[in-house]
């Protein structure tokens, strides 16, 4: 049932029901209403040429643009109204002035250290206009005085999480886009914030209407309110009416005290910590920010909250901002959490990436779950292997969705022609989402290497510069590399047939998937 529900509340499920009403209008075309098909052949001509015309004129990623404009010639009933469906942000515009009103007031919390400009500066100036891209983008400044612990899985995440939360004294913020009531991770989670809010901590979780459909009870919100807990969902599904439901909140974030956070690509479900198996052995990274940087992520989490909220109110979150000031940390190193979301066009989760291709000398290691690149982000993997920097992607070998694998396995050959290293993890499924470069920059966040996180979701990592954790997360992805087999030209022609075709057919509407 729950599976089916979610079916239905997607946009798979819309998708589906716009073919059906493309396949019934043809037919009533040709046997029904051939006495006004002329006529229903004419409106759709001129509502096709009007999007299309929009779509041109938006600013906007090209790739995007094309596939709407095939999607609206080629199957125009079915493509017209999906991009309606899709594309109408009335709700959205309003999220997004709430967003940025939030936003603006958290700022003054946010004041960027010249001094620590200047030291990054001294070393790399490239780096230091990055920070400032970061810091005016992302919604962070850049930290020191932080110290951070990198988690190689879910199980060493969940364990430090327990622990941290019991330390809790005045707040406690989480944000995630998978919940599941039903398994143990979720209980033994509950239980401590259960207990926290009975001591007097402000406890306040927030999760995406979407992806808990089938892992939440309804109105479960309901039921985290009579424990005490301050609970909200994020964009709650309403069957085709959600026009905004494209734009999901994928951030996975923990902040206590405001001095300790948590992120990563961990969930809170059985899988992500391998009591459940599910594909295999399930790969997944995260990290521990203990100091100022924690700030960064505080702020991020009260900029969603807030946006949440329905009353309009837009509360000062300094006194939650602010507290990581009461924290000394010994630690090298510089740290700048950021936020991506989809109601701008500046996309800050690519450009950490790209970076990241674009500034490596020796080498860039990335591990991620999905692989669909546009031009750019393919241009920049080409460029940096052409200067005989050794880049290495590690991907599933048993992967959670077959059509997400199929169509990352379209992007083999011309990688592999280019001198991109490719790996599949043969024990199970990666789920991590990382970039590390040279052994002194490194992401780790909710960030995939897809259409869908890198453009349409609302998104959170932290860049990473000369911080001592680099070097774990180094010694991660060499560890993974060792179970990973590595896919060679020879491979790629001998992948079935049958799934090629499908992958390079779901490649045509890439950015919608």
């Amino acid at each position: 049932m729950k599976k089916l529900n979610r079916l239905l509340y997607s946009n798979k499920f819309f998708a589906f029901l716009m073919l059906l009403v493309q396949l019934i209008v043809f037919v009533a075309m040709f046997i029904w209403i051939s006495d006004y098909s002329k006529a229903l052949i004419g409106f759709t001509t001129i509502l096709s040429a009007v999007l299309i015309i929009f779509e041109i004129n938006r600013s906007s990623e090209p790739t995007f643009k094309m596939t709407w404009i095939l999607l609206i010639a080629i199957i125009p009933v079915f493509g017209a109204l999906f991009y309606l469906f899709t594309r109408t942000r009335g709700v959205a515009r309003n999220i997004k002035e709430d967003y940025n009103r939030v936003k603006e007031i958290n700022s003054k919390y946010l004041v960027q250290d010249k001094e620590i400009l200047k030291n990054i500066s001294l070393t790399d100036k490239r780096e230091e206009s990055f920070a400032r891209y970061l810091s005016k983008y992302g919604g962070s400044p850049v930290y020191t005085n932080t110290s951070v612990q990198y988690y190689p899985n879910g199980e060493r995440m969940f364990e430090d999480i327990k622990r941290e939360l019991l330390k809790a004294e005045k707040f406690i913020f989480m944000e995630f886009f998978i919940i599941n009531y039903a398994d143990s991770m979720w209980t033994e989670i509950l239980d401590i914030l259960r207990q926290k809010a009975r001591q007097g901590v402000e406890v306040k979780l927030m999760y995406d209407g979407m992806g808990c459909v089938a892992t939440l009870p309804r109105n479960y919100n309901e039921t985290l309110e009579h424990y005490g807990i301050q609970c909200r969902v994020f964009s709650p599904i309403m069957p085709l009416l959600s026009t905004h439901q494209n734009n999901r909140d994928h951030r996975k974030i923990i902040v206590i005290d405001g001095v300790t956070a948590f992120c990563g690509g961990i969930n809170l479900a059985d899988e992500y910590i391998n009591q459940k198996k599910r594909f295999g052995y399930w790969k997944d990274t995260g990290f521990m920010a203990h100091g100022d940087a924690a700030a960064g992520f505080t702020a991020m989490f009260l900029e969603m909250w807030s946006v949440n909220d329905g009353d309009g109110k837009m509360p000062d979150g300094g006194r939650y901002i602010n507290s990581s000031k009461a924290y000394s940390a010994d630690a090298d190193g510089y740290i700048i959490p950021f936020g991506d979301t989809p109601l701008d066009e500046v996309y800050v989760g690519k450009r950490a990436y790209i970076h990241n291709l674009d500034n490596a000398s020796d080498y860039v290691y990335i591990m991620t779950p999905y692989l669909v690149l546009d031009d750019e982000m393919y241009e920049s993997m080409k460029y940096a292997s052409q200067r005989g920097v050794d880049v290495k992607i590690i991907l599933p070998h048993i992967p959670d969705k077959a059509y997400a694998f199929y169509l990352a396995r379209t992007y083999y050959k011309e990688l592999l022609k280019v001198g991109v290293e490719i790996y599949e993890y043969t024990p199970g499924f990666v789920h991590a989402k990382m970039s590390v470069s040279d052994g002194t920059r490194a992401i780790v966040g909710t960030i995939n290497h897809d259409y869908r996180s890198l453009y349409l979701h609302y998104e959170c990592a932290a860049y990473m510069m000369n911080v001592p954790a680099i070097i774990d997360i180094e010694h991660d992805f060499n560890d993974t590399l060792k179970l990973s087999q590595k896919i060679t030209m020879d491979d790629v022609k001998r992948f079935n047939i049958f799934t090629r075709i499908i992958g390079h057919i779901m490649r045509l509407v890439a950015p919608l998937i």
